[in-house]
This record gives structure tokens, C-alpha cells and sequence, in this order.
């Protein structure tokens, strides 16, 4: 979805530029908090293959798409056999957007020729460019020497960051960048839709045998799906009675669940994408949620899962589960015995319950943001 937008240049009004790559729904909430703040735009990339959203802005919130082109290719996870798409994004309308819009103050998401466009703007003008990061020291354990070196050119110059959480932070500071000038937030989902009970209460899964273990997202290989699949099936060897539901969409699905029948996993559900509504329904219909990932730089659905009250068994190569879950939460889905000893603790009631306190709301850190911005350094708290 794209506004075209003319805005006045007015040295009165504090204007807000945002680059990012795809508009992600999570993110609309504090977009439109900051835009009741200053007059903001969003500039973005266009929609990627895998982020087909649907999207409602509220009317505050300008957008305008950015010419350019996408490079998709493929990347290592540095798991053999497992790969994942990559997306170069070679936004070249920034270089007259920018000075079109004038903004005093922009925000770049990730690091790549978007924000050396931004940085050399703020050069120029004066203005203060903060940098959005949400990688972490596993996520970019394998990227190339010439991504390593663009970074350490955009770290010389980038004096403000805005990282995802801890993990972010920590690989931010191994490659340069000064703690005082980070602001760590944390990953968030507009969580409003995940407190409240369903009215009525539907029952997902009557007749099922329990637990039942859950969990969501993209039908790729990244994700871990098929470990999740082979762990349940030694459950099964072993006489385990169990419901396994996984919800999403992806070119895995015909092998995941060729996989549950070879794995003997007799009650087993591949549901499709779902609203959040509804997602909140199957969170507090089941007994575990389960995040498997091979690799995340945060792993969302483990806010949502954790403001359900549904117990989160989540794998230690998610950039949130340090952040959000105690250690005995967290296991290694490439060890057959970590994984198999999370499980079995859904199975005696003993996975500890989410502690919401670790969850910070969709307006803390946008208010976080709002007030580091107009401080024009890193304001947590």
C-alpha cells in the first residue's frame, strides 16, 4: 500500500523519514505512535516473496515506496543441507526521496546501501540518522567478508542504533558500536490481541488426545519444523500420547507431513496462516508452544505464545530466548537429548510459565524510541 505524499517543508515541524524494507504489521503500532509525534513517512522497499501482508495504516501514517530493485538469492544458516533466501534491497530512489521529503531526523532498518544512502544524507544536512539492528552474533556468524566490511564502514559512521534486544546489542558492540549509543528495545507485537480471552471459548482440539503441542510459523527449512517432527516421533516410539499442531504455509508442507507418517505421529494438524484472533484461540487452546527455529533474529511468536499464558519451550537459537524464557525453557534442536528432555517436561507439567514482566508492550518502546529521538541520544526505560 502506497500514499503519495506532498509535504510542505516547515522548519516549525520535526519530520520523521522511516527506510525499511517491507511494511511488517507488528511494527504499524509504534509507526503510528511516532507519527502522532512528528510528521512521519515511511519509505520503504516494496513486499518480499515471503511477507505477503495484509495491512491496515492508520490515517496519520504517510507511506511511499521506494524505486529500486531486489536481488534474491540464497544464504547459508551455517546448518548443512539448510539454506534460506536472501533479500538485497537497492532502494536508488532514496537519493532524491530523501531530500524531497527533508527530514530532521530519519531511522534506517538494518545495515546495507539504504543506510549509507541515509548516513550521507544526515552528512550533508546535519541530521541525526539512527540505525535499526536486529541481528545477532549467531545469525551473522557466516556472512560474507564483504558484508563484514560494509558494516565496519557504516559502524565508523553511525553515532545512533536501535537494537532488537540483548542479542542484538551484544553482536553490535562485538563489531565496534559504543553501548552508550545503543538503545536497546525489544521485538515486539501489538500484544492487545493476545490478552484477551475468547468469548466464547472455542474448543480446537476436543477429542484430541493432550498435551497438544503447538506452534507457528513459516513452512521452511530455517525454522526446524522437521526436528520438531523427529522429536515428537521418538515421543511416539515410545508410547507417548500427544496432538502435534503446526500453523503456517510454505514449500515444507508436503514433506513435514510426509515426515509424521513416517514418524508414526498419529494425531497431527497443519493448520494455515491465521488472524491474530484466532491465533489466540489455538495459544490458550493448547497445553505447550513450542519455537524450534534453526535461526531467528528474535522469534515473535514467542511474544505472542508468552502474553496467552501458554508455557514456551523455545530453541536457544532464537535471538528472544535469553531475553524472555529461563535457561530450563531453552534447548538446542540439533541435540536429540535437549530437545527430547524439553518435551518430557510438557508432559509431566513441570515447563515454567511465562513471566510476562520480560515482555516489554508495543508503546514502551515506542515510547523509548520517541523519547531518544527528541533527547537525540539512547533514553531507556
Amino acid at each position: 500500500m502506497t500514499t503519495k505524499v506532498n509535504v510542505s517543508k516547515d522548519s516549525s515541524c520535526e519530520r520523521l523519514a522511516i527506510l525499511i524494507n517491507t511494511i511488517a504489521p507488528y511494527r504499524i503500532p509504534i509507526y503510528g505512535f511516532l507519527a502522532e509525534r512528528f510528521t512521519t513517512l515511511i519509505l520503504h522497499g516494496g513486499s518480499e516473496g515471503n511477507r505477503n501482508w495484509a495491512l491496515r495504516l492508520p490515517p496519520v501514517l504517510r507511506v511511499q515506496k521506494v524505486w529500486g530493485f531486489q536481488i534474491v538469492g540464497k544464504k547459508s544458516t551455517g546448518t548443512p543441507g539448510i539454506t534460506d533466501r536472501s533479500f538485497i534491497h537497492l532502494n536508488i530512489g532514496l537519493l532524491w526521496q530523501l531530500p524531497l521529503f527533508g527530514p530532521s531526523v530519519v531511522i534506517s532498518n538494518e545495515m546495507g546501501l539504504r543506510t549509507i544512502i541515509a548516513l550521507a544524507y544526515g552528512k550533508l544536512t546535519g541530521v541525526p540518522v539512527w540505525v535499526w539492528w536486529g541481528g545477532t552474533l549467531y545469525s551473522e556468524r557466516n556472512i560474507s567478508s564483504g558484508r563484514r566490511l560494509l558494516r565496519s564502514f557504516i559502524v565508523r559512521f553511525a553515532k545512533r542504533w536501535i537494537s532488537y534486544g540483548k542479542t542484538s546489542t551484544e553482536y553490535l558492540e562485538s563489531i565496534g558500536v559504543a553501548r552508550k549509543n545503543i538503545l536497546q528495545i525489544q521485538n515486539c507485537v501489538p500484544h492487545e490481541a493476545f490478552l484477551e480471552i475468547p468469548r466464547p471459548v472455542k474448543n480446537w482440539f476436543e477429542g484430541l488426545p493432550h498435551p497438544v503441542i503447538l506452534t507457528v510459523g513459516q513452512l521452511i527449512a530455517r525454522k526446524g519444523m522437521d526436528k520438531l517432527i523427529e522429536a515428537c516421533g521418538r515421543l511416539a516410539a515410545n508410547g507417548a500420547k500427544f496432538t502435534l499442531v503446526i500453523v503456517g504455509q510454505g514449500p515444507e508442507r508436503e514433506r513435514l507431513e510426509q515426515m509424521a507418517m513416517a514418524n508414526h505421529i498419529d494425531n497431527f494438524l497443519i493448520l494455515p496462516n491465521q488472524s491474530q484472533n484466532t491465533l489466540n484461540e489455538l495459544y490458550r487452546a493448547a497445553d505447550v508452544f513450542v519455537f524450534p527455529t534453526l535461526e531467528d533474529v528474535w522469534g515473535l511468536v514467542v511474544n505472542e505464545a508468552m502474553w496467552t499464558g501458554i508455557p514456551v519451550l523455545c530453541s536457544e537459537y532464537a535471538g528472544c530466548a535469553i531475553e524472555l524464557l529461563p535457561q530450563s525453557n531453552i534447548f538446542d534442536p540439533l541435540l536429540p537429548e535437549s530437545f527430547d528432555g524439553a518435551l518430557a517436561r510438557a508432559f509431566d507439567g513441570t515447563v515454567a510459565p511465562p513471566n510476562l514482566s520480560k515482555l516489554k508492550t508495543w508503546q514502551e518502546v515506542a515510547s523509548m524510541i520517541d523519547r531518544s529521538i527528541k533527547s537525540g541520544s539512547p533514553v531507556s526505560g
